[in-house]
């Protein structure tokens, strides 16, 4: 299988490793070898939350490179649209939820 390299981010509290966990599981049970980390930073605090998924057989590290995802999902689209820039490779996707997220504090 040629290597998917899938970046996953959002803010804390949306759920972000769930959807890494559940996607990495039926990976593995479908066969396919999948390598991964998250990256939590100020998830208590509404900040950015990040997943890197990697698929494939000839896989060395479990973060996706910058500029090598085949497809960046966003649960909140500022930090989709912020991922993309960074990490979306030329012809990759990018899935994101158009819903405005606003912090506690502006609420």
């Amino acid at each position: 299988m040629k290597p998917m390299n899938i970046y996953l981010t959002g803010v804390g509290g949306q759920g972000i490793g769930l959807l890494s966990d559940v996607l990495a599981l039926a990976c593995v049970r479908a066969g396919y070898r999948v390598r991964g980390c998250d990256t939590h930073g100020l998830a208590q605090r509404g900040g950015t939350v990040v997943s890197h998924l990697r698929i494939g057989d000839s896989l060395f590290g479990p973060r996706v490179p910058p500029g090598q995802a085949d497809l960046v999902v966003g649960l909140e689209r500022l930090e989709a649209l912020r991922a993309a820039r960074a990490m979306l490779k030329s012809g990759g996707r990018l899935l994101y939820y158009d819903a405005v997220y606003q912090p506690i504090h502006v609420r």
